[in-house]
This record gives structure tokens, C-alpha cells and sequence, in this order.
């Protein structure tokens, strides 16, 4: 429920995460809140929370508390070393600790193969390095974990348990802007998808964290922090530096960029996408940016990937539907990523007393209704599934 929602004497059903402090719970699970608590989460600029609501406790199963947390603690170590430490410190002394949260996330993620990815924590996340770096690294080992099969043929030259070993990826994508730690905080903050402010100062950052890792990282890793702005139709950068010649040559292209590089350059402008301009767009807006305004940008491939597993709308989340009425997200559908299972309510989310009413409600069954807007924003623009054919209304 987003926080502008919530009343006092609502249940959470799920911990809190403080955004930006050491704690790392703000509020446990099963806390009642009151009027002090929901004026503080605003403030926190808590977006969404999850509550106990009669009529959806199915939904328990289909959240993983364990995931969120990893990927939280994940994000407080980084942000800790950053604010602390800084630059080259922070890598060092910390990269033991990074290696096996990478670890336990990854083991959370095959254990949970149908979980849901959190956007909405991933957007909150966003506005910070600390964040955007751990949100990287989670979404680059989620893709990786469902793409066995591609890592071997790209990494054919190695044995399949090694071509298929994604903690590499992890802690490419984990450190993949750390050339950014000497940069002006505004320049950290820079839209990738804005041509204009792509300045050599800003190119230089992948060179510079690249330097600072050097050694200290395996290659496959420190080959995503040189690469990851990287293009596969060979428009990014860095270029390429002949160490013979001592000429430069045109960036890589296609299957010449490192297939971890090639995830995390997918990644990276995803979560820049959820999180722009200094407002957090709906997942689904910025999963119909990425797959029809960069197609050229990215690995097919890994960009099919990340569309499949990463849904439109979060389930649990609360939408209105082309007909005015209020619905919740129960199920998704791989096939038809657009077009949810819903359970619709008697009113809007904000009025005291909306239930749960009648059966679950499969959206791939008609034409209309489809969800229209998500957070007070027009989402039928972005939808990109095709329209049903199988009834008729």
C-alpha cells in the first residue's frame, strides 16, 4: 500500500527497511501504526509498505522476506563504506563481506525461482549510489541464475560449472560505478539516457573505477566495471587501447563484449530508468522504455531476459483498472506480462473500508478491462502485450 494510503491501526505485514540510516529495520513485522509512525515513513520518503489486508492473505506465500532482506543488508554494507570508507578502502575491506552476501542472495534466488522482484524497493534505492549498486548486483544475479545455458555458450572456452558461476557477475555489478567515487555528487546522479550529459568527465569513470579495482578483483569482474557502457551495436564506451600500437580502436560490439558486461549494461539502465528525473516511474513505463527505445543498445537475448523476469506490476500492488474500479496484482503471467490476475476492491485504496470482492479476475480473458494507471500515472501507453482475442465483453 503506498504510504499517502495508509491509516492508523494498520497491520504491517512486513518489515520496514530504514533507507538510509545504520538500522536496518525500521518497523517489524505485525506493528500496528499509528498516526507518529505513518507521518514519519512520508517523511523517510517510504513510498510503499506491505500491510495485512482481509481478503488477500494469499498473497503471504508469494513473498520473500528473506530476499528483500539480503538485498537490503546488501545495500547498507555498500552504502556504510561509501559514506565511511570511501574509494579504494572501502573495496578492500570489504570485499570478504560483499563475496558472500553475493553468495546468500544468489542461493535465496535459485531457492525461490517464481519470486517476485521488489521494484518498488528497487526504485526507492535508486537515488542513491549505495543503491543503485546493490540493485545492480541483485537484478544482474537474478538474470544470470536463469541463464545457465546462455553463460555456457558464451563462455564456451571454459568448463560449464565455471561459465556458469555468477558470483563474478555479482561483484562486477556490485562495483561497476566505483569509478564515481571521485566525482562531484551531481555528476554521480547523471541520466545515462541523455546524450548531452555524457561528458568525457563522466566516460571517464569506467576507466577510473576499472584502475581502481585492478588487481584486486578477478578479470571477469573488472572487465564489467571497464565494459559496462559498453553497446551491442558498438555505439558506447570506453574505447579500446591498443598496448602494441599505441592506438586507440572503435569500442566492442556484439558478442566482443564480455557476456557479464553485456547483463549489467542492461541492469544498469533499467534501474536508471525506474528512478528519473528524481521521480520513480512505474515498473511497467520503464520495462516499455528499455524494450522499445534501446533495443539497439542491448544483448537480445539478456534483454528478453530481463523483460521475462522482471514483472510489470509487482504483485501486491494496487491499481486502477480502465473501468475506474481499484484492483490488486494476486498473479503473473510470463506469457502475457500486461495483463495480471487482479482481485478487485468495493473502493479506492485511500477511503477507509475498501475490501476484497468477488473471484479473481484474469485480465488475459478480455479485452477490456486492462490496468490503466499505476501511482496516479496513465500506464496504457506502456503496455506492451497483445490485445485478447479469447472473449469477448
Amino acid at each position: 500500500m503506498p504510504t499517502k494510503a495508509l491509516k492508523p491501526g494498520t497491520i504491517l505485514a512486513q518489515p520496514v527497511f530504514h533507507p538510509r540510516r545504520d538500522e536496518l529495520i525500521l518497523l517489524e513485522k505485525g506493528v500496528a501504526l499509528t498516526a507518529e509512525f505513518i507521518g514519519r515513513l512520508r517523511e523517510l520518503e517510504i513510498r510503499c509498505v506491505w500491510v495485512e489486508f482481509p481478503g488477500l492473505e494469499e498473497l503471504d506465500g508469494k513473498i520473500s522476506e528473506r530476499i528483500c532482506a539480503g538485498h537490503m543488508a546488501l545495500y547498507q554494507a555498500l552504502h556504510d563504506s561509501i559514506m565511511d570508507l570511501k574509494g579504494r578502502v572501502a573495496v578492500e575491506m570489504n570485499l570478504h563481506q560483499y563475496r558472500k552476501m553475493i553468495e546468500q542472495i544468489l542461493l535465496d534466488i535459485v531457492d525461490n525461482p517464481d519470486h517476485e522482484v521488489f521494484t518498488q524497493q528497487l526504485a526507492a534505492c535508486s537515488r542513491q549510489l549505495a543503491g543503485h549498486l546493490s540493485n545492480c548486483c541483485y537484478l544482474s544475479l537474478l538474470l544470470g541464475a536463469h541463464m545457465s545455458g546462455y553463460l555456457r555458450q558464451q563462455r564456451r572456452a571454459l568448463p560449464p560449472h565455471i561459465a556458469e558461476d555468477t558470483h563474478r557477475l555479482g561483484l562486477g555489478a556490485l562495483m561497476h560505478d566505483i569509478g564515481k567515487l571521485g566525482m562531484p555528487p551531481e555528476m554521480r546522479e547523471v541520466c545515462i539516457l541523455d546524450p548531452a550529459a555524457l561528458t568525457p568527465e563522466y566516460r571517464a569513470h569506467t576507466v577510473a573505477g576499472y584502475e581502481r579495482i585492478y588487481g584486486r578483483l578477478p578479470g571477469a569482474a573488472a572487465n564489467v566495471v571497464l565494459h559496462h557502457h559498453q553497446r551491442y551495436d558498438g555505439s558506447g564506451f570506453p574505447d579500446r587501447f591498443d598496448k602494441v600500437t599505441r592506438t586507440f580502436r572503435p569500442p566492442p560490439a556484439g558478442e566482443q563484449i564480455h557476456v557479464f558486461a553485456r547483463i549489467v549494461g542492461v541492469v544498469d539502465t533499467f534501474d536508471h530508468l525506474l528512478y528519473r528525473n528524481g521521480k520513480v516511474a512505474p515498473t511497467v513505463v520503464a520495462l516499455s522504455r528499455i524494450r522499445s527505445g534501446y533495443r539497439g543498445w542491448f544483448d537480445p537475448v539478456v534483454l528478453d531476459q530481463l523483460i521475462r523476469l522482471v514483472p510489470p506490476f509487482t504483485i501486491g500492488s494496487v491499481v486502477e483498472l480502465s473501468d475506474g474500479r481499484s484492483a490488486v496484482v494476486v498473479e503473473n503471467h510470463y506469457e502475457s506480462p500486461c495483463r495480471p490476475t487482479v482481485r478487485i476492491l468495493t473502493g479506492s485504496i485511500y477511503r477507509r473500508g475498501a475490501r476484497v470482492t468477488g473471484p479473481p479476475l484474469d485480465l488475459r480473458l478480455y479485452r477490456e478491462p486492462h490496468i490503466a494507471r499505476v501511482d496516479e500515472t496513465d500506464v496504457t501507453p506502456y503496455l506492451f502485450d497483445p490485445i485478447p482475442v479469447l472473449i469477448e465483453r
